[in-house]
C-alpha cells in the first residue's frame, strides 16, 4: 500500500482525535492510539475512512500495552512516516509548596507525559527508520518552559510542568539520535485548546484543536524543517 502511515497516541478526543482527522484528510493511514475514554470521535471517523483508520487499545503508561500496540502496528505495515506522540495527563493543578503534594498522582503525570512518549517511540522506532518522511513529533506544552515558568512567577501545577519539561529534554536526547537515522523530530507547544485536558470540554480556550492539528501538521508535512526544536503551533521558536 502507498499511502503514508502516521501513529498517534492519545486519540480518543481533543487534539489527538483532530491530529487523526487532519491526517486521514491528508491521505494517510492512521494508527490511533485509544486509551476508552470516548468512542463517538473514533466511531465517526471509521465509518468515513474504514480501513484506512486502524484503531490501538493504548495506555502509554504500560509497558505491555505499548508493545501490544505495536506489534498490532507492525501487522499492518512495514514502515511509519509520522509518530505524533500527543498523550498527555494534567494531575494536581491546585498545590503549592505550603500546601499538601500528591506525589504518588505526580508519578503517575510524569509516568504518562514523560515515559509514555518514550515508551512509543522505542516500540516503533525501527519502522520509523524505514519510513519514507520520518518525522518524530512530541506534543509538549508552555508548561514546560522554564523561561515561561520565571517569566509568569508560575507557583503551581509542580506535576504537569515537571512531566513537560522532562518531556522536552527527553526530545532533544532522542532528536540527536534519531537525526542519525534522518528522522526530523519535533516539538510542539500547541497553545490553549478548547479540548478535554481537564476532564470536561475547555470552552474559555481560544483555539480550536482543529485549528491546532492543521497548523502543526502544516509545519510537520508543508515547510522545511527549521533549525531549533521547540515550537509553537504556528512553527515559531520557543522559549526553553
Amino acid at each position: 500500500m502507498n499511502e503514508p502511515t502516521a501513529y498517534v497516541t492519545g486519540a480518543d478526543r481533543g487534539l489527538g482525535l483532530a491530529l487523526t482527522e487532519a491526517l486521514l484528510l491528508r491521505g494517510f493511514r492512521v494508527f490511533a492510539g485509544e486509551y476508552g475514554l470516548d468512542a463517538s470521535g473514533l466511531d465517526t471517523l471509521a465509518e468515513t475512512y474504514g480501513e484506512r483508520l486502524h484503531r490501538l487499545p493504548l495506555d502509554v503508561a504500560c509497558d505491555r500495552s505499548v508493545l501490544r500496540a505495536a506489534d498490532k502496528l507492525r501487522e499492518h505495515c512495514q514502515q511509519l512516516d509520522l509518530l505524533i506522540n500527543n498523550a498527555a495527563i494534567l494531575g494536581d493543578f491546585t498545590g503549592g509548596i505550603t500546601d499538601p503534594l500528591d506525589f504518588t498522582l505526580m508519578q503517575e503525570v510524569y509516568n504518562v507525559n514523560s515515559l509514555g512518549p518514550l515508551r512509543v517511540a522505542q516500540s516503533v522506532f525501527g519502522h520509523l527508520t524505514r519510513g519514507s518522511l520520518k518525522k518524530l513529533v512530541n506534543i509538549s506544552s508552555e508548561a514546560g518552559s522554564m523561561e515561561q515558568s520565571r517569566r509568569t512567577n508560575r507557583k503551581l501545577r509542580y506535576g504537569y510542568c515537571m512531566s513537560k519539561a522532562a518531556l522536552n529534554v527527553q526530545t532533544v536526547i532522542l532528536a540527536n539520535h534519531a537525526a542519525e537515522h534522518g528522522i526530523e523530530s519535533y516539538l510542539f507547544d500547541p497553545g490553549w485548546m478548547r479540548s478535554f485536558m481537564h476532564g470536561t470540554k475547555n470552552l474559555n480556550a481560544t483555539q480550536s484543536t482543529d485549528e491546532t492539528a492543521e497548523k502543526i501538521l502544516a509545519t510537520v508535512l508543508d515547510r522545511p524543517h527549521p533549525d531549533y526544536l521547540y515550537m509553537t503551533r504556528d512553527g515559531h521558536r520557543y522559549d526553553w
